[in-house]
């Protein structure tokens, strides 16, 4: 990808350009997003990108113990989910929510309606952000 916004051991979201080549339609790199734990499926509004980490520890095999993870040890090792906007041509932050979401987000995903975005998280907590309506 010709822009990479850092390593992305856990989780990352790529955007693709649609170009001509020989008379037909391919899909070309265009950029690779920051390292997200567990992303949710991004929505797009007025050129950003808005990208959900949602914090979730999905292993489900627990190699030194054998078996499965269970639910509880899981979410123990979950982190709070972190909402990000993103340039939509460049893939760069433009702003994220940072420490204000306390809780991961199982199975989230993000809602945009009259200028604010909105998702949940496992402790059901309803969170909404406000965006300006033109970028």
């Amino acid at each position: 990808f010709a822009m990479n916004n850092g390593d992305a051991n856990v989780g990352s979201i790529a955007a693709f350009k649609v170009e001509e080549k020989g008379g037909k339609p391919v899909l070309t790199n265009a950029w690779i997003s920051r390292n997200l734990m567990t992303p949710a499926a991004p929505a797009v509004a007025n050129g950003v990108v808005f990208a959900l980490a949602s914090g979730e520890w999905v292993r489900q095999a627990n190699d030194r113990e054998g078996g499965l993870y269970q639910v509880d040890a899981r979410a123990q090792r979950s982190q709070p989910a972190i909402l990000y906007a993103l340039d939509a041509a460049t893939g760069k932050e433009l702003w994220s929510s940072g420490s204000q979401v306390t809780a991961f987000t199982h199975n989230g995903q993000l809602t945009i309606a009259n200028g604010r975005i909105y998702f949940t998280t496992y402790d059901n907590t309803l969170y909404c952000f406000g965006f300006p309506m033109e970028h």
